[in-house]
């Protein structure tokens, strides 16, 4: 093998270990604004329309909410928290319901702080409503429930952010969201991971990238004549 090819392998295995250090151990979310599938109509009840998650208990309403107008000719329209979808969980428009929303996370590392960042808001039939958030495997974490904004409109108006701790003990955990006995559907929106830091984890194209980038510099230094 030549010096060159060498030195290229050499500044590759640099650029994977420094920029797939942390990060890569720190897992994404698929879907997590709920937009891989866009519905042409105000909501569904089809889970295939919601890729990457798992659906338990009640469906209440609907499960994939669009923003828009939801009934009434168009007087209640309902926003979205990130992008133009969310979903919902509760017993629907009055009834009482328990439901929980679940992804499996995988490249987690054991021991290593993190957060899970996401939104909620109220249907505003309710001022306001609780959400709990924790962990079915992979962490033994507490949960955590989560009140959002009060509200007196309807649908969905008053999303907020919200912040959830948690130290895996594996390298994959499963993530729940959940509802207990709760009239109405609160929304969920906006769900990614973070290092607990305030470093967000990168996307592997753009990990990708950067290695290419380093590894290109070395090329060039490489080309220049000394």
């Amino acid at each position: 093998m030549s010096r060159a090819k060498r030195r290229v392998g050499q500044l590759f295995a640099i650029a994977s270990a420094s920029l797939l250090g942390p990060a890569a151990q720190a897992g994404i979310i698929q879907n997590g604004s709920f937009e891989d599938v866009q519905i042409g109509t105000p909501f569904s009840s089809n889970a295939a329309d919601i890729p990457g998650w798992t659906h338990t208990g009640a469906a209440g309403d609907a499960l994939l909410w669009r923003a828009g107008p939801q009934c009434c000719g168009g007087t209640n329209t309902a926003l979205a928290g990130d992008g133009k979808q969310f979903v919902t969980l509760g017993g629907g428009f009055g009834p009482s319901g328990s439901a929980a929303w679940s992804q499996t996370i995988t490249g987690l590392l054991s021991g290593q702080a993190y957060t899970v960042n996401f939104l909620m808001a109220a249907e505003g039939e309710t001022p306001t409503q609780q959400l709990t958030v924790g962990f079915t495997s992979g962490s033994s974490t507490a949960s955590e429930t989560f009140t959002s904004l009060a509200t007196n409109t309807e649908f969905w108006q008053n999303w907020g952010p919200n912040v959830y701790n948690f130290v895996p003990t594996a390298t994959s955990a499963t993530l729940q969201f959940s509802v207990l006995n709760q009239p109405f559907d609160v929304g969920l929106d906006g769900v990614s991971i973070a290092l607990a830091d305030g470093h967000t984890v990168p996307e592997p194209t753009t990990l990708g990238l950067l290695g290419l980038g380093v590894v290109g510099v070395g090329f060039v230094r490489r080309k220049r004549p000394r």
